[in-house]
Order: structure tokens, then sequence, then C-alpha cells
């Protein structure tokens, strides 16, 4: 009997899971390689270095501006400074990987990402923090690569949106949401009033240049809650999670870019933030119209 329930409460979970496929979550259609490569291969790599001798990591790894070397500007990306300091970065990386994951529509696009993000981004952030940091300090931490994942999510997330929710969004959608989280971010550095005025004035336009879109979802709300009360409970309580986990991630460069620059004793590298994040949000586009200009010159060819 026991066994019996068990067997139904379990199918019933199953059919739940799999048919969240069909509101649009892991539209991506991942397969089993790309979460033991996300979620697994490179936590392992990383807990791997973090666990490399010391003498070994201040020799190869960890970045000094004072005696930098071909290798520590690259391998500092991937080292980690305590196990605070690399649970915490973990936890973010997992985090914004699983939201890419839900709301990616292209996996494509992610793989072609990925390639700049763990290959190029590590030297432009070394190149940035040395140049414009310099001193006598030293740099190390995911944390960069982190925030250009919570960027990518910003361009994902429009993708999904235009594709299955609003015919009318556009990419200005995505300068809105970059221009608030600046706005936001004038809260924890030092910012005349000209700055705050400057962005507003960006933003409201940005707003406005989002109207069709905002009467589109107005009048798509019923449809939406329709759709809401047809889902399975699990579903309802699935989506309304990510949802909210979304919209914080969504609004995280102030948390990125923190007014107090010391975090547990340490110095929190804000630029290598900024240049991950940026990186996350404009790479793919320049990736996207690199791509649709080779596919347009491909078929005049043909």
């Amino acid at each position: 009997m026991f066994n019996k329930i068990s067997s139904q409460m379990l199918k019933h979970i199953l059919c739940s899971i799999e048919s969240l496929f069909s509101i649009h979550l892991f539209t991506a259609n991942w397969k089993i390689y790309d979460w033991l490569f996300y979620f697994v291969a490179i936590p392992v790599f990383l807990f791997i270095v973090f666990e490399l001798p010391v003498g070994l990591k201040e020799t190869y790894f960890i970045l000094d501006s004072s005696k930098t070397t071909i290798y520590s500007f690259f391998l500092s990306n991937y080292v980690h400074s305590s196990s605070q300091h690399f649970s915490e970065n973990l936890y973010s990386y997992f985090a914004a990987c699983f939201l890419i994951f839900n709301f990616e529509i292209k996996k494509r696009d992610f793989y072609a990402y990925s390639i700049f993000m763990f290959l190029i981004l590590p030297w432009i952030i070394s190149i940035i923090s040395v140049s414009m940091i310099g001193l006598q300090t030293t740099y190390q931490g995911f944390s960069g690569l982190v925030s250009s994942l919570f960027g990518y999510l910003l361009y994902a997330l429009y993708k999904h949106l235009k594709k299955y929710c609003f015919n009318n969004i556009t990419i200005t959608f995505l300068y809105l949401i970059v221009i608030l989280n600046l706005f936001m971010v004038l809260g924890n550095i030092p910012s005349e009033r000209f700055h705050y005025g400057l962005i507003l004035i960006i933003a409201l336009w940005l707003v406005y240049m989002q109207k069709d879109v905002i009467n589109e979802a107005i009048n798509k709300r019923f449809k939406i809650l329709t759709w809401l009360r047809n889902l399975s409970i699990f579903q309802q309580v699935y989506f309304i999670i990510l949802i909210a986990v979304t919209l914080v991630s969504v609004f995280i460069l102030p948390s990125l870019v923190p007014q107090n620059i010391i975090h547990n004793g340490a110095v929190v590298n804000s630029l290598a933030h900024y240049a991950g994040y940026f990186f996350g949000v404009f790479m793919p586009l320049v990736l996207s119209t690199i791509t649709n200009v080779l596919s347009h010159r491909k078929k005049i060819m043909y």
C-alpha cells in the first residue's frame, strides 16, 4: 500500500516537473552534459584550485600588482582567499547559471559566450584592475566572472520575453534595466545631483520607449492570470519563486558595487564586478551582431 502511494506521488511529481517545459522553462532543452559541465565540472575545478598549496597559488595564481606574471593575470580569476570567499562566489555562480538555464532559449548562444567569459574576460578584468587600481595589493576571485553571468542573465531574459511574452519588446528594454541598475548604484558611491538627474532623464526616456510593451502587458494580464490558474500547485510555486529570485538578480548591480568596499577584511574589487557585468550584458549583443552579419553574407553568396 505504502509503495503504491509512493509510486503515485513520484509519478505526480515527475509529471509536474516535465510539464514545466510546457511553460517555457528550460526552453533551451539542456542536456545532461550541459548540467554536468556548468554545475559539476566548473565547481570541481574551482575547488581543486582552492585546495592547492599556498606557495603554488602565490607563485602562479594570485595577481600581485608589484610582480605580475602572465599566469597570474589569467589564473587569479579562478582562485579564492578563504573558504567564505569561495562559498559566496560558488553560491552566486549556481544561482546565476540556474536562472540562465531557465530563461535561455538558444543554448548555442550561451556556449559561445562561455568561451569568451572563461578565456577572455579574466584578462580584461586583470588588466583593468592593475591599470586603474594598481597599488601594492593582490587580486584574486571568481566574482568578476560571476558578475558577468548576472549580466548575461539580462540578455537571456530579454530574448525569452521577446519570444514568448511581448512581441513589441526591443533592445531598449535591456538598456532600461542597465540604467535602473546604475541609478541605484549612485546611492553607494559619491554622486552629485547632476548624476541622478542625468540618469533619471535617460531612464524616463527609456520607459517611454516601452509604452507599446506596457500596453501589451496590460492587454495580456487576464490571459496570464488564467494561464497561472491552470498550472499545478508545484508549477505555481516554482514560477513564483523563480520570478522573485529573478527580480532580485536583475537588479543586482548595487550589491556588486557596495558602499562599504571592505568585506570580511578584504577589499571588494568593484571594478572587476563592473567589467564582468557589462561584459555579460553587451558581449552577447556583439556576438549576435557578428553572427547575423555572417549569416546574411552567407545567404547572399548562395
